[in-house]
């Protein structure tokens, strides 16, 4: 292996031709490049005002201007000439074009978060630490070390470069396929011809497709042979038959419920217990938000297997009751009139079907009393609506001097003033 200090010539004669008349002529040429590029930026930054996906490649543009435009500089003014000066600026635009291509793919991959900003963090840190280490000679005695350092693995043995060049290679194809995927899922769904349902059908399937394409090529970039690959698809059909049927019978039960459409997104659902609108329709899952706001993530083999009420295409509303109780001797039909006014007041209760009261039993303590009624839209914040309705209601009563009961398991039943 050559001596580390071997490798200082890049950033040594960058020092010099500072200082060397000879090389003059490169600082035009570096000059030029610049404004070019800031010139392409900020036309592309007018053109793309207020997108905020285009705006974000003004920074690629302008170091990916920049290296194109100092590239053809030197080919043509260099004539055979050494341009150290040039070359540190390629490598600079370079490593700024890498590092802003990068954090763009992560921005718009991945949602935003702490934990997101810090991988783009760290991901900026390593190309300028690779950019350190190339224009001071130490990136390859550093490559040495690591194709030095090997392991033996089966009947072959490996290096730790090609352990980190896998990684790396893995990393930026599946990066790049996630990234590619959620560009096709903005463009598909901005398609107008297409529902909510088939929009999920098209952008589940062009993803899994991306991904399963960007393995299969990053495989044999990685020295893996499609041996691998009939080795794994035994392996998972093993799994699929013991460990993983759960799994695989969610996935196609994800894709019944988008192709049959007895589920959509937004629409108003009760299942297994549970009652909300649905947010996501996602492969393994589908997420409900109740009127509390509590979130629920349901496996999709629950809609397969349990009964669904789905309150939203069945466009009558969503249908509610509420018990209540008065003492004997109470004129049933003027609580019933002053009962089902006061419900049909309320906006958010649909007037047709009518909201009705019904007398149910003659329990111990006093008449039980059924109030029925529909809200018009499943969206709106059920707990408020029945607060509102049965504040109205004792108000009304009470005003009229009816007395609600109240049931104490020790006292017996005890009149409401």
């Amino acid at each position: 292996m050559s001596d580390v200090s071997d490798y200082g010539i890049t950033l040594v004669e960058f020092f010099q031709a500072l200082f060397q008349t000879k090389h003059l002529w490169q600082m035009p040429v570096i000059f030029a490049s610049l404004i070019i590029a800031f010139g392409a930026s900020t036309v592309l930054a007018r053109q793309t005002l207020g997108n905020r996906y285009q705006e974000d490649l003004r920074g690629i543009v302008f170091a990916l201007v920049a290296t194109v435009t100092l590239d053809l500089f030197t080919r043509f003014f260099s004539q055979g000439r050494p341009a150290p000066i040039v070359h540190m600026a390629l490598a600079l635009t370079l490593a700024l074009g890498l590092a802003r291509i990068g954090v763009y793919i992560l921005k718009h991959v991945f949602t935003m978060s702490a934990r997101m900003l810090s991988l783009q963090t760290v991901f900026v840190r390593l190309v300028w630490i690779g950019f350190a280490l190339h224009i001071t000679g130490l990136l390859v005695p550093l490559l040495d070390i690591l194709r030095d350092i090997t392991f033996p693995v089966g009947g072959s043995t490996i290096s730790l470069l090609q352990v980190v060049q896998a990684i790396l290679v893995f990393s930026i194809m599946i990066t790049l396929a996630l990234w590619f995927g959620a560009t096709i899922e903005r463009q598909v769904m901005r398609t107008q011809s297409l529902d909510n349902n088939a929009k999920a059908i098209a952008i589940k399937l062009l993803k899994g497709l991306v991904l399963f394409f960007a393995v299969i090529l990053t495989l044999p970039m990685v020295g893996i042979d499609s041996t691998f690959l009939s080795v794994l698809g035994g392996t998972l059909g093993v799994g699929l038959g013991f460990g993983l049927q759960k799994i695989a019978s969610n996935y196609v039960s994800g894709f019944i419920i988008l192709a049959d459409r007895s589920v959509r997104l937004g629409d108003i659902i009760t299942i297994d217990g549970k009652q909300g609108e649905v947010l996501k329709l996602e492969a393994r899952c589908t997420t409900l938000k109740g009127g509390d706001g509590t979130l629920y993530v349901l496996p999709n083999e629950t809609f397969m297997t349990q009964s669904l009420i789905n309150h939203t295409q069945g466009g009558g509303g969503l249908y509610r009751t509420a018990k209540l109780q008065v003492l004997y001797g109470t004129d049933f039909a003027k609580v019933k009139a002053l009962v089902e006014g006061v419900t049909k007041k309320q906006p958010q209760i649909m007037p047709v079907p009518e909201p009705a009261l019904q007398l149910t039993q003659l329990g111990p303590h006093g008449l039980e009393l059924l109030l029925e009624y529909w809200i018009s839209d499943a969206k709106l914040p059920e707990n408020q609506i029945r607060s509102q309705l049965l504040t109205g209601i004792y108000s009304t009563l009470s005003e009229s001097g009816i007395q609600m009961v109240v049931v104490d398991p020790v006292r017996g039943s005890t009149p409401l003033p």
